[in-house]
């Protein structure tokens, strides 16, 4: 087993990704735990125009509209629904919604899975700062005298 230390300048990148990787997901997380348990306004969401990205052999479609809250007291104009395709809504349809505070986002009812990714990106970006805490701040191993 190797005892070189990375070159500093190997760090420097990795500390880098680390902290970039905690600075997108950090803010988000609150966001993501509402989103997950549908923790929000409860309220309808009306469709009106249905945007489609094509990649090679994938086509990615949501849903925009505008979101009203069961109360009347929140409506949004040209918001999202997470999670919709192609075939989930119509021009004019509705659908039940939960605005959980997301910009330019609402979400079904059942929550969603959007915090998997959030977490995913928190756990690396932690584990790169453990692991750079660990081989920088560490004093080296020494070798036991037989």
């Amino acid at each position: 087993m190797s005892t070189r230390r990375p070159s500093a300048f190997a760090g420097s990148l990795l500390l880098a990704f680390a902290c970039l990787l905690v600075y997108v997901a950090l803010p988000n997380v609150g966001n993501a735990a509402r989103a997950a348990m549908a923790d929000g306004v409860a309220g309808s969401f009306t469709a009106s125009r249905l945007t489609c990205i094509a990649h090679p052999g994938h086509e990615t479609c949501e849903w925009s509209g505008t979101f009203k809250s069961a109360d009347g007291s929140v409506e949004r104009e040209d918001i999202t629904l997470y999670g919709s395709g192609r075939g989930s809504l119509a021009v004019g349809r509705s659908a039940e919604a939960v605005d959980v505070g997301n910009p330019g986002r609402v979400y079904r009812p059942g929550g969603s899975r959007e915090w998997i990714f959030t977490a995913a990106l928190l756990l690396v970006g932690y584990g790169l700062l453990a692991l750079l805490a660990h081989r920088h701040l560490m004093p080296p191993r020494t070798r036991a005298r037989a």
